[in-house]
Protein backbone atom coordinates (compact mmCIF):
# COMPACT_ATOMS: atom_id res chain seq x y z
CA UNK A 1 0.00 0.00 0.00
CA UNK A 2 0.67 3.79 0.04
CA UNK A 3 3.76 2.59 -2.51
CA UNK A 4 6.96 4.60 -4.52
CA UNK A 5 9.91 2.37 -6.30
CA UNK A 6 13.55 2.22 -6.12
CA UNK A 7 15.52 -0.53 -7.27
CA UNK A 8 18.86 -1.99 -5.57
CA UNK A 9 19.16 -5.37 -3.70
CA UNK A 10 19.33 -4.43 0.05
CA UNK A 11 16.28 -3.72 1.96
CA UNK A 12 15.64 -1.76 5.08
CA UNK A 13 12.30 -1.77 7.99
CA UNK A 14 11.96 0.96 9.81
CA UNK A 15 9.55 0.11 12.87
CA UNK A 16 8.89 3.07 15.15
CA UNK A 17 7.55 2.24 18.47
CA UNK A 18 6.55 4.28 21.16
CA UNK A 19 9.68 3.32 23.32
CA UNK A 20 11.91 1.92 20.71
CA UNK A 21 13.25 2.22 16.75
CA UNK A 22 14.07 -1.29 15.57
CA UNK A 23 15.80 -1.39 11.74
CA UNK A 24 16.34 -4.93 9.90
CA UNK A 25 18.49 -4.79 7.01
CA UNK A 26 18.21 -7.64 4.48
CA UNK A 27 19.39 -8.84 1.13
CA UNK A 28 17.88 -10.70 -0.81
CA UNK A 29 19.90 -14.34 -2.36
CA UNK A 30 18.07 -15.49 -5.26
CA UNK A 31 14.86 -14.58 -4.04
CA UNK A 32 15.32 -15.71 -0.41
CA UNK A 33 15.57 -13.09 2.56
CA UNK A 34 18.74 -13.12 4.54
CA UNK A 35 19.29 -10.84 7.60
CA UNK A 36 22.57 -8.29 7.29
CA UNK A 37 21.82 -6.30 9.43
CA UNK A 38 19.89 -5.06 12.46
CA UNK A 39 20.02 -2.65 14.91
CA UNK A 40 17.90 -1.37 18.32
CA UNK A 41 17.45 1.52 20.46
CA UNK A 42 15.51 2.41 23.03
CA UNK A 43 14.64 6.27 23.41
CA UNK A 44 11.95 5.29 26.65
CA UNK A 45 12.77 7.61 29.14
CA UNK A 46 14.40 10.44 26.72
CA UNK A 47 11.92 11.27 25.81
CA UNK A 48 7.98 11.24 25.39
CA UNK A 49 6.56 10.04 22.65
CA UNK A 50 3.97 12.20 21.19
CA UNK A 51 2.52 12.50 17.91
CA UNK A 52 1.74 16.29 17.99
CA UNK A 53 5.33 16.80 18.68
CA UNK A 54 6.49 17.89 15.32
CA UNK A 55 10.16 18.68 16.66
CA UNK A 56 10.58 14.70 17.25
CA UNK A 57 9.55 13.89 13.61
CA UNK A 58 11.23 16.43 12.26
CA UNK A 59 14.54 16.17 14.13
CA UNK A 60 14.91 13.90 17.35
CA UNK A 61 13.80 10.57 15.26
CA UNK A 62 15.94 11.38 11.89
CA UNK A 63 18.96 12.02 13.87
CA UNK A 64 18.23 8.76 16.17
CA UNK A 65 18.55 6.64 12.90
CA UNK A 66 20.68 8.17 11.20
CA UNK A 67 23.09 7.22 13.99
CA UNK A 68 21.53 3.61 13.93
CA UNK A 69 22.41 3.47 10.76
CA UNK A 70 25.72 4.60 10.95
CA UNK A 71 27.01 2.91 13.90
CA UNK A 72 25.46 -0.46 12.50
CA UNK A 73 27.43 -0.60 9.22
CA UNK A 74 24.26 -0.84 7.55
CA UNK A 75 24.54 -0.10 3.59
CA UNK A 76 20.83 -0.20 2.10
CA UNK A 77 18.80 2.85 1.99
CA UNK A 78 15.93 1.68 0.00
CA UNK A 79 13.33 1.62 2.76
CA UNK A 80 9.70 0.88 4.31
CA UNK A 81 8.12 2.50 7.17
CA UNK A 82 5.47 1.35 9.26
CA UNK A 83 2.28 3.51 10.53
CA UNK A 84 1.45 2.74 14.29
CA UNK A 85 -1.83 0.70 14.32
CA UNK A 86 -3.76 3.51 15.92
CA UNK A 87 -2.63 5.63 13.32
CA UNK A 88 -5.08 3.94 10.70
CA UNK A 89 -8.01 2.04 9.66
CA UNK A 90 -8.11 -1.69 8.65
CA UNK A 91 -11.59 -3.22 7.70
CA UNK A 92 -13.63 -5.54 5.66
CA UNK A 93 -16.56 -4.33 3.47
CA UNK A 94 -18.44 -6.63 1.14
CA UNK A 95 -20.33 -5.05 -1.91
CA UNK A 96 -22.60 -7.08 -4.50
CA UNK A 97 -21.71 -7.77 -7.50
CA UNK A 98 -20.53 -4.80 -9.44
CA UNK A 99 -18.39 -4.05 -12.34
CA UNK A 100 -14.50 -3.17 -11.87
CA UNK A 101 -14.80 0.39 -12.49
CA UNK A 102 -17.49 0.94 -10.75
CA UNK A 103 -15.96 -0.64 -7.39
CA UNK A 104 -13.48 2.98 -6.57
CA UNK A 105 -16.62 4.96 -6.59
CA UNK A 106 -18.41 2.48 -4.36
CA UNK A 107 -15.32 1.83 -2.02
CA UNK A 108 -15.00 5.71 -1.43
CA UNK A 109 -18.94 5.80 -0.95
CA UNK A 110 -18.50 2.95 1.93
CA UNK A 111 -15.15 4.54 3.12
CA UNK A 112 -17.28 8.01 4.95
CA UNK A 113 -19.09 4.99 6.61
CA UNK A 114 -15.98 4.12 8.67
CA UNK A 115 -13.42 7.28 8.28
CA UNK A 116 -14.23 9.73 10.94
CA UNK A 117 -12.63 12.66 8.86
CA UNK A 118 -13.16 13.76 4.82
CA UNK A 119 -11.46 11.53 2.91
CA UNK A 120 -9.37 14.42 1.48
CA UNK A 121 -7.55 14.04 4.88
CA UNK A 122 -6.53 10.87 4.62
CA UNK A 123 -4.98 7.91 1.97
CA UNK A 124 -6.89 5.48 1.02
CA UNK A 125 -5.93 1.86 -0.57
CA UNK A 126 -7.80 -1.08 -1.13
CA UNK A 127 -7.59 -4.35 -2.28
CA UNK A 128 -10.16 -7.17 -3.75
CA UNK A 129 -9.93 -10.44 -1.18
CA UNK A 130 -12.64 -12.10 -2.55
CA UNK A 131 -13.93 -12.06 -6.51
CA UNK A 132 -17.42 -12.34 -7.04
CA UNK A 133 -18.39 -16.06 -7.27
CA UNK A 134 -21.80 -17.20 -7.24
CA UNK A 135 -20.13 -20.75 -5.97
CA UNK A 136 -18.52 -19.12 -3.23
CA UNK A 137 -20.38 -20.76 -0.18
CA UNK A 138 -18.06 -18.38 2.11
CA UNK A 139 -19.47 -15.38 0.38
CA UNK A 140 -23.48 -15.08 0.51
CA UNK A 141 -25.38 -14.34 -2.91
CA UNK A 142 -21.28 -14.15 -4.33
CA UNK A 143 -20.84 -10.98 -3.21
CA UNK A 144 -16.99 -9.63 -3.14
CA UNK A 145 -15.19 -8.45 -0.16
CA UNK A 146 -12.49 -5.46 -0.28
CA UNK A 147 -10.07 -4.93 2.39
CA UNK A 148 -10.36 -0.97 2.85
CA UNK A 149 -7.09 0.46 4.27
CA UNK A 150 -6.80 4.39 5.82
CA UNK A 151 -3.74 6.40 6.86
CA UNK A 152 -4.18 10.34 7.90
CA UNK A 153 -2.43 12.16 5.29
CA UNK A 154 -0.90 14.23 7.27
CA UNK A 155 0.80 11.24 9.03
CA UNK A 156 2.35 9.76 5.59
CA UNK A 157 3.52 12.92 5.20
CA UNK A 158 5.51 13.04 7.89
CA UNK A 159 6.50 9.36 7.88
CA UNK A 160 8.01 10.38 4.62
CA UNK A 161 9.66 13.35 5.23
CA UNK A 162 11.21 11.82 8.61
CA UNK A 163 12.80 9.09 6.27
CA UNK A 164 14.35 10.85 3.69
CA UNK A 165 15.51 13.12 6.38
CA UNK A 166 17.54 10.04 8.28
CA UNK A 167 19.29 9.67 4.47
CA UNK A 168 17.06 6.92 3.27
CA UNK A 169 15.02 6.35 0.32
CA UNK A 170 11.45 5.94 1.16
CA UNK A 171 9.85 2.91 -1.04
CA UNK A 172 6.83 2.27 0.61
CA UNK A 173 4.79 3.15 3.92
CA UNK A 174 2.10 0.66 5.35
CA UNK A 175 -0.14 0.44 8.76
CA UNK A 176 2.11 -1.98 11.04
CA UNK A 177 -0.46 -5.14 11.21
CA UNK A 178 0.17 -6.22 7.65
CA UNK A 179 4.44 -6.45 8.58
CA UNK A 180 3.49 -8.62 11.69
CA UNK A 181 0.99 -10.73 9.56
CA UNK A 182 3.81 -11.19 6.67
CA UNK A 183 6.72 -11.99 8.81
CA UNK A 184 4.55 -14.25 11.73
CA UNK A 185 2.59 -16.21 9.60
CA UNK A 186 3.30 -15.63 6.02
CA UNK A 187 1.71 -18.12 3.78
CA UNK A 188 0.84 -20.36 6.36
CA UNK A 189 -2.85 -21.53 6.15
CA UNK A 190 -5.06 -21.51 8.91
CA UNK A 191 -6.95 -18.84 11.67
CA UNK A 192 -4.72 -17.23 13.62
CA UNK A 193 -5.09 -14.34 16.44
CA UNK A 194 -1.66 -12.29 17.22
CA UNK A 195 -1.53 -10.17 20.18
CA UNK A 196 1.63 -7.45 19.83
CA UNK A 197 1.86 -5.81 23.07
CA UNK A 198 3.99 -3.42 22.90
CA UNK A 199 5.24 -0.94 25.50
CA UNK A 200 2.09 0.93 26.17
CA UNK A 201 -0.09 -0.52 23.31
CA UNK A 202 -1.43 -3.99 21.90
CA UNK A 203 -2.59 -4.31 19.02
CA UNK A 204 -4.72 -8.08 17.97
CA UNK A 205 -5.32 -9.39 15.14
CA UNK A 206 -7.18 -11.99 13.65
CA UNK A 207 -6.15 -13.60 11.10
CA UNK A 208 -7.91 -15.68 8.48
CA UNK A 209 -6.24 -17.83 5.51
CA UNK A 210 -3.31 -14.87 5.64
CA UNK A 211 -6.29 -12.06 5.56
CA UNK A 212 -6.69 -9.45 8.59
CA UNK A 213 -10.00 -9.34 9.47
CA UNK A 214 -9.97 -8.29 12.53
CA UNK A 215 -8.01 -5.71 14.05
CA UNK A 216 -8.04 -3.82 17.47
CA UNK A 217 -5.84 -1.77 19.94
CA UNK A 218 -6.22 -1.80 23.64
CA UNK A 219 -4.11 0.48 25.93
CA UNK A 220 -2.40 -2.29 27.96
CA UNK A 221 1.35 -3.11 27.15
CA UNK A 222 4.79 -4.22 28.77
CA UNK A 223 4.76 -1.03 30.89
CA UNK A 224 1.46 -1.23 32.83
CA UNK A 225 3.02 -5.15 33.87
CA UNK A 226 6.25 -3.36 34.43
CA UNK A 227 4.15 -1.30 36.75
CA UNK A 228 1.92 -3.77 38.69
CA UNK A 229 4.85 -6.08 39.63
CA UNK A 230 6.78 -2.85 40.79
CA UNK A 231 4.08 -1.78 43.35
CA UNK A 232 3.17 -5.43 44.47
CA UNK A 233 6.68 -6.62 45.22
CA UNK A 234 7.68 -2.83 46.51
CA UNK A 235 10.35 -2.08 44.65
CA UNK A 236 11.42 0.67 41.98
CA UNK A 237 9.92 0.06 38.09
CA UNK A 238 13.71 -0.06 36.85
CA UNK A 239 14.26 -3.46 39.35
CA UNK A 240 10.64 -4.21 38.00
CA UNK A 241 11.66 -4.40 34.53
CA UNK A 242 14.96 -6.41 35.45
CA UNK A 243 12.30 -9.30 37.43
CA UNK A 244 9.93 -8.91 34.65
CA UNK A 245 12.93 -10.33 31.98
CA UNK A 246 14.80 -12.07 34.53
CA UNK A 247 12.72 -16.07 33.85
CA UNK A 248 10.57 -15.61 37.22
CA UNK A 249 7.20 -17.08 36.56
CA UNK A 250 4.52 -14.36 38.28
CA UNK A 251 2.10 -17.02 36.52
CA UNK A 252 2.88 -19.74 39.40
CA UNK A 253 0.32 -21.47 41.60
CA UNK A 254 2.46 -19.79 44.34
CA UNK A 255 2.38 -15.90 42.64
CA UNK A 256 -0.25 -13.52 44.58
CA UNK A 257 0.16 -10.91 41.52
CA UNK A 258 -2.58 -10.51 38.99
CA UNK A 259 -2.65 -8.42 36.06
CA UNK A 260 -5.21 -6.29 34.60
CA UNK A 261 -3.51 -4.95 31.40
CA UNK A 262 -3.56 -9.16 30.90
CA UNK A 263 -7.35 -9.56 31.75
CA UNK A 264 -8.44 -6.58 29.10
CA UNK A 265 -5.60 -8.22 26.11
CA UNK A 266 -7.45 -11.78 26.88
CA UNK A 267 -10.91 -10.40 27.36
CA UNK A 268 -10.65 -8.30 23.95
CA UNK A 269 -9.36 -11.37 22.57
CA UNK A 270 -12.30 -13.64 23.30
CA UNK A 271 -14.15 -11.05 22.51
CA UNK A 272 -13.18 -10.66 18.49
CA UNK A 273 -13.23 -14.86 18.34
CA UNK A 274 -16.96 -14.48 19.62
CA UNK A 275 -17.76 -11.92 17.46
CA UNK A 276 -16.67 -13.63 14.18
CA UNK A 277 -18.62 -16.67 13.16
CA UNK A 278 -19.39 -18.11 10.12
CA UNK A 279 -23.01 -19.75 9.06
CA UNK A 280 -23.67 -19.07 13.06
CA UNK A 281 -20.19 -21.35 13.85
CA UNK A 282 -17.72 -19.69 15.54
CA UNK A 283 -14.71 -19.39 13.63
CA UNK A 284 -12.02 -22.01 14.99
CA UNK A 285 -8.85 -20.43 16.02
CA UNK A 286 -5.45 -22.68 15.16
CA UNK A 287 -3.40 -20.30 17.75
CA UNK A 288 -3.13 -17.59 19.22
CA UNK A 289 0.49 -15.98 18.46
CA UNK A 290 2.48 -13.52 20.88
CA UNK A 291 4.61 -10.56 19.62
CA UNK A 292 6.32 -7.38 21.12
CA UNK A 293 9.17 -7.44 24.05
CA UNK A 294 6.44 -8.93 26.58
CA UNK A 295 5.93 -12.00 24.71
CA UNK A 296 8.75 -14.17 26.27
CA UNK A 297 7.06 -13.30 29.97
CA UNK A 298 7.84 -16.67 31.43
CA UNK A 299 4.62 -18.26 31.54
CA UNK A 300 2.32 -15.94 29.81
CA UNK A 301 1.32 -18.72 27.02
CA UNK A 302 0.70 -21.05 29.47
CA UNK A 303 -1.50 -18.34 31.48
CA UNK A 304 -3.57 -17.21 27.94
CA UNK A 305 -3.73 -21.08 27.17
CA UNK A 306 -5.56 -21.64 30.14
CA UNK A 307 -7.73 -18.71 30.17
CA UNK A 308 -8.63 -18.27 26.27
CA UNK A 309 -8.92 -22.45 26.01
CA UNK A 310 -7.01 -22.16 23.04
CA UNK A 311 -3.09 -22.93 22.32
CA UNK A 312 -1.15 -19.91 22.90
CA UNK A 313 2.64 -19.77 21.32
CA UNK A 314 5.65 -17.04 20.97
CA UNK A 315 5.56 -16.09 17.39
CA UNK A 316 9.09 -16.50 15.53
CA UNK A 317 9.03 -13.49 12.73
CA UNK A 318 12.91 -14.54 11.92
CA UNK A 319 11.35 -18.27 11.05
CA UNK A 320 11.16 -17.22 7.47
CA UNK A 321 14.31 -15.86 7.25
CA UNK A 322 18.41 -16.72 6.76
CA UNK A 323 20.71 -15.64 9.45
CA UNK A 324 24.40 -16.40 9.98
CA UNK A 325 23.94 -18.97 13.22
CA UNK A 326 26.45 -16.57 15.16
CA UNK A 327 23.05 -14.21 16.01
CA UNK A 328 20.96 -17.03 16.97
CA UNK A 329 21.30 -16.43 20.78
CA UNK A 330 20.98 -13.02 20.34
CA UNK A 331 17.95 -13.70 17.64
CA UNK A 332 16.59 -16.13 20.40
CA UNK A 333 16.17 -13.26 23.09
CA UNK A 334 15.35 -10.39 21.85
CA UNK A 335 13.75 -11.69 18.28
CA UNK A 336 9.87 -11.29 19.62
CA UNK A 337 10.56 -7.09 19.20
CA UNK A 338 11.32 -7.09 15.40
CA UNK A 339 7.92 -8.65 14.11
CA UNK A 340 7.33 -5.11 12.30
CA UNK A 341 10.35 -3.91 10.80
CA UNK A 342 10.88 -8.14 9.57
CA UNK A 343 7.69 -7.94 7.78
CA UNK A 344 8.82 -4.47 6.13
CA UNK A 345 11.94 -5.51 5.12
CA UNK A 346 10.12 -8.95 3.60
CA UNK A 347 7.74 -6.53 1.78
CA UNK A 348 10.27 -5.28 0.19
CA UNK A 349 12.10 -7.97 -1.65
CA UNK A 350 8.43 -9.67 -2.17
CA UNK A 351 7.57 -6.49 -4.53
CA UNK A 352 10.89 -6.99 -6.72
CA UNK A 353 9.99 -10.43 -6.79
CA UNK A 354 6.89 -10.00 -8.24
CA UNK A 355 7.38 -7.17 -10.69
Amino acid sequence: MFGLSFGKNVFVGVDIGTSAIKLVEMRNDSGKPVLSNYAWVSFDGYFQRDENNSQLYETILPEYIKKMIKESGMKGRKACVSIPAFGGLITLIEFPPMAKEDMEQAVRFEAHKYVPTSLDEVVLSWDIINQVDPGNKELPDGKTQVLLVAASRNKVIRYEKMITDSGLKLDSIEIEGFSIVRSLIGNDPGNFIIADIGSRVCNILLVEKGIIRANRNIDAGGEDITKIIAKSMSVTEERAEKLKISGKDFFAADSYIKFPALELISNEIIRITNAYSKDGQKLKIDSVILSGGTAKLAGLCQYLTQVLKIKTIVGNPFGRVSFDKKLEPAIRDMGTKFSVSVGLAIKEMEQIKNK
